[in-house]
C-alpha cells in the first residue's frame, strides 16, 4: 500500500465533529482527538498532520464553519490513530506551532536550533499509584532551587541520567538527607534557548541582540510541554511520562515541586491560567512561579482550581491587598529580594542594618508569606558573595557589561581563590552566618542549588548564557564545604525540631496568652533593652517555646539567636530562663564560642550567629 493510499484510508475511517472550544490544543477525549485554536472569524483554518519523524505532511483536515463559535475553531475528529501522527495548525496559508502543544517533536537537542518543529498528540495516561498533593503549609516549607540541567550536568553528580528529569530523581536520596521539603524548577517546558530576537531577562539585568544561548529559559516558548532535551528517553514524548515519573517519586519521598514560568508582557491572561491550569491537574505540581501585572495575579489568586497551589512571585508589594487576604489557605508568596540584600549587608558588616534586619527575620505577613534566601541564580553564589568584590562576567561575551554592579558582597581579605587559612576560616564562617540569617528566620526559607557545599561561579553573577562548569552544580566538595555541608543539614534539622522558629503567624512582641514572656522579643548588651543606633552591628531576639504550643502540640524549649556581625567580641543580655531552666549553647558559627556556664551574660565572638536554648537544671 502507497503512502497515498494509506492516507485516503486514514481519511476514510475519520468522523468529524463538532468540538469543544474550552479545551485549546489537542486533547484526547475518549476515541477522539478534540482539535482548537484561536483565529480572527473568516480565517481558513486546518489541521495539519505529518506521520511521526517525517516532514511532508500526510494530510490536512480544514475546520467547517459549524465548528467556529466566536474566535475559536473547534473539531472533534473519531478514528484518527493519533499514536502514529504528530500536527500543526495552518490559518491562512500559514503554518503555525500550536501554542498550547503539549509536547513537541524536533526539539530533543538541547541548544540546537529546531527547524520544522511539530506538536504532538499526547495520551495522558499514566500509572500515578494514588499520588496526591501533599500541602505541606508554607511555615513547614524548605525550599531548594535549581536548574534541571545544571544540577546534575557535571561529572562530579555521579548519576546515571546527567542534566536530565532523572537526574534529579537519582539525587532524592541526597534531598531527603539535607531536609529541603520542596524543590523548584527554572523554566523547564519547552522555550526557545536558541533564538535570533530580542532577549530579556526575567529581572531586567540583561538585555541584548541575537544571543547564544538562553541557558536560564527567560524567554518565550511553549510552556504546556516540558523540555524533551531535559528527558533521558529519546522516545518521541518520553519527556511527559519522565516528567510525571520525577512528580510522582519526589512525592512518595515527602518533597513538593514547584515549577517557574516566564510569561512575555502581552500574553494573554486565559493561556497563563490554562497553562497553570494544565501543570496542575495534569502533572500533580504543587507549586507555581510566576511573575504577571497585578490584575492577572489577583485572577490566579482567586481562582477556584488554584487555592491549595503554592503561587510564588516577586511582584507582590506590601501596600497591595495581597497583603491583607483572609483566604483560608494561605498559598501566596513573594521572593524575597530584600532579604537578600538586608542580609548581605549585615553579614559583611555595614553600619545602619539592625532597623532593618531586625525586622527582616521576623517578617511573615498574614496574606502574603516571604520567601528568605542570601543568594539566587541572577547575583553570586553564597560562595561567591564572602569571596569576590567585583564580577567577572566576561564569558557571557557582553565585555563585562552585564549583571549587577554591586552585590553587597565582601571577598573577606583576597579577590578569589586563595589558600591563606584565616580567610578561608573567615568565609566558611561567613557562610554559616547566612545559613543562619535564613533558616533561623521566620517564612520560607529558600536554598539555591549548591550553596550548601559552597558551589562556585568563579565570580560570575549573571551566567544566562552559560551551559558549561561555570554554571553547573559542582559536587566535588572540599573540606571546607562538607563542613558548610553538615552544618546545613544539622541546621534544617534544628528548625524542623523548633516550632518556635516557623509559626504560622508573624511574632507580635506580645504576652498576648499571658505566659509572662512576649513570644519574641529583642534585646542587646542588657536582656530587654535592644540598641539599634546605626553604629551597632549586633543584636538578639528571643523566641518563648510555649508559644508554638497550638501548632506543635508541646511547650518547647525557649531559644536565644544571638547575632553579631562586629568583627570584635560582644557581650549580650540574657533574660532568666523560665520555670527554673538554665541557658546552654546550642550551637555556634564559630568555633571560639565558649560553652561553659551562662548566667545572666554571654560573650559571642566577633562575626558570629549564636544560638541558645533553655533546658531543666
Amino acid at each position: 500500500m502507497t503512502g497515498k493510499e494509506r492516507q485516503m484510508k486514514q481519511l476514510e475511517n475519520m468522523n468529524v465533529y463538532r468540538g469543544n472550544p474550552l479545551t485549546m490544543g489537542a486533547t484526547v477525549v475518549g476515541d477522539r482527538v478534540n482539535f482548537a485554536i484561536t483565529a480572527k472569524v473568516g480565517s481558513r483554518c486546518e489541521v495539519v498532520l505529518y506521520e511521526k519523524g517525517q516532514d511532508k505532511e500526510a494530510f490536512r483536515i480544514p475546520f467547517e464553519n459549524t465548528q467556529v463559535i466566536g474566535n475559536v475553531y473547534a473539531m472533534s475528529v473519531s478514528g484518527l490513530d493519533y499514536h502514529k501522527y504528530d500536527y500543526n495548525f495552518c490559518v491562512n496559508g500559514e503554518i503555525t506551532v500550536d501554542r498550547y502543544a503539549k509536547s513537541l517533536s524536533g526539539k530533543k537537542q538541547w541548544a540546537v536550533e529546531s527547524q520544522n518543529i511539530k506538536a504532538a498528540i499526547v495520551d495522558d495516561t499514566f500509572d500515578w499509584q494514588n499520588d496526591a498533593p501533599l500541602c505541606i503549609p508554607f511555615e513547614d516549607t524548605i525550599l531548594y532551587r535549581l536548574h534541571v540541567r545544571g544540577f546534575t550536568k557535571h561529572v562530579s553528580s555521579k548519576v546515571k541520567h546527567k542534566g536530565t528529569y532523572l537526574g534529579i530523581v537519582d539525587k532524592i536520596p541526597y534531598l531527603k538527607s539535607l531536609g529541603i521539603t520542596m524543590i523548584e524548577l527554572m523554566p523547564a517546558y519547552e522555550f526557545n534557548e536558541i533564538k535570533t530576537e530580542k532577549a530579556t531577562s526575567m529581572r531586567g539585568q540583561f538585555s541584548i541582540e541575537s544571543p547564544t544561548l538562553n541557558y536560564w529559559g527567560y524567554t518565550d516558548g511553549y510552556t504546556f510541554a516540558p523540555k524533551a532535551a531535559y528527558a533521558f528517553s529519546n522516545e518521541a514524548g518520553g519527556e511527559v511520562n519522565e516528567f510525571k515519573y520525577l512528580v510522582r517519586e519526589l512525592h512518595k519521598n515527602g518533597i513538593e515541586i514547584s515549577m517557574e514560568f516566564f510569561f512575555p508582557q502581552g500574553t494573554n491572561p486565559k493561556e497563563i491560567l490554562d497553562c497553570l491550569h494544565y501543570w496542575v491537574m495534569e502533572y500533580h505540581i504543587d507549586g507555581i512561579h510566576v511573575n504577571c501585572e497585578e490584575a492577572v495575579m489577583h485572577m490566579i489568586q482567586t481562582d477556584n482550581l488554584l487555592c491549595t497551589t503554592k503561587i510564588f512571585t516577586y511582584s507582590f508589594a506590601a501596600d497591595t491587598d495581597f497583603y491583607h487576604s483572609s483566604s483560608e489557605m494561605r498559598n501566596l508568596a513573594n521572593f524575597n529580594d530584600d532579604f537578600m540584600v538586608a542580609a548581605r549587608k549585615f553579614i559583611k558588616g555595614d553600619e545602619d542594618m539592625l532597623n532593618t534586619i531586625s525586622y527582616k527575620v521576623k517578617a511573615n505577613p498574614a496574606g502574603v508569606t516571604v520567601v528568605n534566601y542570601v543568594a539566587n541564580h541572577n547575583t553570586f553564589t553564597l560562595y561567591d558573595s564572602v569571596s569576590y568584590d567585583k564580577k567577572y562576567n566576561e564569558l557571557n561575551g557582553e565585555n563585562n557589561q552585564d549583571g549587577a554592579v554591586y552585590n553587597y558582597s565582601w571577598n573577606c581579605g583576597a579577590e578569589g581563590d586563595t589558600r591563606k587559612r584565616k580567610i578561608m576560616d573567615l568565609r566558611k564562617k561567613q557562610i554559616k552566618n547566612a545559613l543562619c540569617m535564613v533558616l533561623l528566620s521566620q517564612g520560607v526559607p529558600m536554598i539555591y542549588a549548591g550553596d550548601e557545599m559552597c558551589n562556585s561561579q568563579k565570580g560570575n553573577n549573571n551566567p544566562y548564557c552559560l551551559d558549561n562548569e561555570i554554571s553547573w552544580t559542582n559536587w566535588n566538595t572540599t573540606a571546607i564545604a562538607r563542613d558548610v555541608l553538615e552544618f546545613t543539614k544539622s541546621l534544617i534539622r534544628f528548625r524542623k525540631e523548633h516550632k518556635v522558629l516557623h509559626l504560622r503567624e508573624e511574632p507580635r512582641q506580645m504576652d498576648y496568652y499571658s505566659y509572662g514572656l512576649p513570644d519574641m522579643s529583642y534585646h542587646g548588651t542588657k536582656a530587654w533593652y535592644a540598641d539599634f543606633s546605626h553604629f551597632n552591628r549586633h543584636f538578639s531576639m528571643m523566641y518563648c517555646g510555649k508559644y508554638a504550643m497550638e501548632e506543635a502540640g508541646k511547650d518547647e524549649a525557649d531559644l536565644y539567636i544571638a547575632y553579631n556581625m562586629y568583627w570584635e567580641k560582644q557581650q549580650f543580655g540574657i533574660p532568666t530562663a523560665r520555670n527554673k531552666k538554665t541557658w546552654k549553647v546550642a550551637f555556634s558559627t564559630s568555633p571560639e564560642q565558649e560553652t561553659g556556664e551562662i548566667d545572666k551574660t554571654v560573650k559571642v565572638p566577633g562575626r558570629c550567629v549564636t544560638v541558645l536554648i533553655s533546658e531543666e537544671i
